[in-house]
């Protein structure tokens, strides 16, 4: 599988670990996050929502789906960060949205279409075997394969470019 990212950094990413990856990819890649934003999404934060996580825990999501940095890809993992956690509700659903339409600054606030991959991550991460993916302690796996994470989590990149 071919870790696509702006279409022009290719990877065959499935042999190599999860340390060697996300230094290969987001290493040059390291964005300064709005509050509005910390506020909702880091574990840090007294208000964050379900699926909350920390930036780096956050590029390895994106890393074991496959998912490059584009706001669709954005959209996606945090889509699938939310569903895969048992504790999110419709409410926080509606307020994760109505603050990535409306409120997130450019260039992170989601467009209608960004939404439909939102959601089709949310479908996803509800999906797979593995629950509570953010709160793993992925330091734990920084010498494990992506190709054996992918397994591990139930997580499988062709399906989802076939299907979401």
């Amino acid at each position: 599988m071919a870790f696509d990212l702006d279409e022009t950094f290719q990877v065959d990413i499935a042999e190599m670990n999860l340390k060697q990856v996300h230094s290969a990819i987001f290493s040059l890649h390291q964005p300064k996050i709005p509050f509005v934003i910390w506020l909702l999404e880091n574990p840090n934060s007294l208000l964050a929502l379900p699926g909350k996580i920390s930036l780096r825990h956050h590029d390895y999501i994106h890393i074991l789906l496959g998912r490059g940095i584009s706001p669709p890809d954005e959209a996606f993992v945090i889509g699938f960060t939310m569903g895969n956690d048992l504790k999110t509700n419709q409410l926080h659903l509606f307020i994760y949205k109505i603050f990535a339409r409306f409120i997130y600054p450019y260039p992170y606030n989601l467009s209608i279409s960004d939404l439909i991959n939102f959601n089709l991550g949310f479908c996803y991460g509800r999906k797979i075997k593995i629950k509570q993916i953010n709160e793993i302690n992925f330091n734990i796996y920084q010498d494990k394969t992506i190709g054996y994470l992918r397994n591990l989590f139930g997580i499988n990149p062709d399906e989802i470019k076939l299907k979401y």
